[in-house]
């Protein structure tokens, strides 16, 4: 029943999410063709902005969805409603207050920017922004049942339909109109649309959303949340701070033509994050069940193979953008919007360090160990902030990006890992760097190697060079990578099931 949830999350995932990046080229390459590159930097800076006023959620939501996960595997309805009582007083608070302080910003928004672009109703633009974000609190919490539920291909299908939509009315719009308008517009009403089917669809599903007869949730229960929820503020605060004020801090010392250009390679890197955010986040129901229902051994099992998994993502898609993200760039818009191999080197780094943690965090998630790491985000939010001010002006974006990565190698990418293995995991911490030095030996030295050769093999970046060089590294990683490991437990263990479900 796991197994079988899992893999059907992950299905809907990958093909919702594959129709999605699709579309997401294709509003993009229309966007900067009738509209000028400003207002990329202004869409990538107003996110941001956004992004950080969430901070008013302070992770509520995945304490209260930890929380869920016992009742749902045991079938106490009645402590599922009173969960989900005050996670709908939390989020409709959160979403008045997220409207409310997105407002009082408005007349600070110059501070943001180092040079203010012509663009008419800049302030109505950016309150459509705010409304967008908060109006997704006033319904979404009913999504976190589906989730917590291993339902998760139930809210991936509307949120498909309406994302699809959305993409092929902004395309449509932008080309008659040549409004940015239009495109913010349809933004916000998809937002409100899929929101509101989902809940309605967590009603169908879960009739219990209805009753009033709701029991005072018990103390035990409600004092965990309050705990996690205290720990989650920390990681709130780092993860926004970190990931998403790279674009604030481009605009304040760059500027927003060099924030367009970096909006296009985070449009790509983003879209495969997504992807992988979706991924993991469909085991992490299965992985909270696992831990509540199953052995010390075979926790450790499934982690090396979620980590075995992980690492084979990372190492082909990593090598994918090191050598094929520029030449993309350039087929799609066009030379003038690439940057330099260093600046691209640096942005594949911190995804695959990024990356690299999916397992970790998984099971941190699925264990509830918030608690246990609650002052690393301070700590890589502070390095973020110190040497992003700092390098940023040595080293132009690229120092921003640095950044980014010396914050991760100095906190998440040491403390993540000690605390699962300390706290939920029987698995010795030497082992687990022993196997990540592996796998980054082993992409540092591929990655160099197909740069190289794709270089030598295809001197003209045109469509053909292109694919030639998608299949390129396509065949090599994975023909590599069966190599090395083909023998490893953990490859076994995949082999088996695809066997299995083959075979059923």
């Amino acid at each position: 029943m796991r197994l079988d949830s899992a893999v059907r999350n992950i299905k809907s995932t990958m093909v919702i999410y594959m129709i999605k990046i699709i579309l997401q080229f294709v509003v993009r390459l229309v966007f900067i063709r009738v509209l000028p590159i400003e207002y990329l930097g202004v869409n990538g800076l107003f996110n941001n902005i956004l992004a950080v006023l969430s901070l008013t959620e302070l992770g509520i939501g995945p304490a209260i969805v930890y929380s869920l996960y016992k009742p749902l595997a045991t079938g106490d309805m009645s402590t599922v409603k009173s969960i989900m009582r005050l996670f709908k007083k939390a989020y409709i608070y959160i979403g008045i207050i997220i409207l409310v302080m997105g407002s009082f910003l408005t007349p600070c928004l110059d501070f943001f920017i180092k040079e203010r672009p012509n663009i008419d109703g800049l302030e109505y633009i950016y309150l459509l922004f705010v409304l967008d974000t908060g109006i997704s609190y006033f319904y979404s919490y009913k999504r976190n049942l589906l989730i917590a539920d291993q339902r998760q291909y139930v809210a991936n299908f509307y949120q498909g339909v309406c994302q699809v939509s959305l993409g092929v009315c902004q395309i449509v719009l932008l080309l008659l109109t040549h409004s940015y308008w239009s495109f913010i517009i349809l933004k916000v009403l998809a937002t409100f649309i899929e929101n509101f089917a989902v809940a309605r669809k967590a009603e169908v599903v879960y009739p219990i959303l209805h009753e009033k007869d709701v029991a005072p949730l018990a103390r035990e229960i409600k004092k965990n949340i309050v705990r996690n929820v205290e720990a989650l503020i920390f990681h709130k605060v780092g993860g926004i701070v970190v990931f998403s004020t790279v674009n604030i801090i481009i605009s304040k010392f760059i500027g927003l033509t060099t924030l367009g250009l970096y909006s296009n390679y985070c449009l790509i890197i983003g879209a495969l994050e997504s992807i992988s955010g979706q991924l993991f986040g469909s085991l992490t129901a299965s992985i909270g069940n696992l831990n509540i229902s199953t052995s010390s051994e075979k926790k450790v099992q499934i982690f090396k193979v979620l980590e075995f998994m992980t690492a084979w993502v990372a190492f082909y898609v990593s090598i994918g953008l090191y050598v094929m993200l520029n030449p993309l760039i350039e087929i799609w818009l066009g030379e003038q919007y690439i940057f330099a191999d260093v600046v691209i080197f640096v942005l594949v780094l911190n995804f695959y360090l990024t990356y690299m943690r999916r397992a970790v965090l998984v099971f941190k998630d699925a264990m509830g160990l918030f608690w246990n790491d609650r002052y690393k985000p301070l700590a890589e939010t502070i390095i973020n902030l110190v040497t992003g001010i700092y390098l940023v002006q040595q080293y132009d974006i690229t120092g921003a990006l640095l950044a980014m990565t010396i914050s991760t190698l100095l906190a998440p990418f040491w403390v993540e890992p000690y605390v699962v293995m300390r706290n939920g995991l029987d698995w010795p911490l030497k082992r687990y760097y022993g196997y990540y030095a592996l796998y980054s030996g082993v992409t540092l030295l591929c990655g160099s190697g197909l740069k190289f050769l794709y270089g030598i093999l295809f001197v003209q970046n045109t469509i053909l060079a292109f694919i030639g060089g998608v299949v390129l590294c396509t065949i090599v990683t994975n023909v590599i990578w069966t190599a090395i490991f083909y023998h490893t437990p953990e490859f076994k263990y995949i082999r088996d099931i695809i066997k299995c479900r083959l075979t059923r």
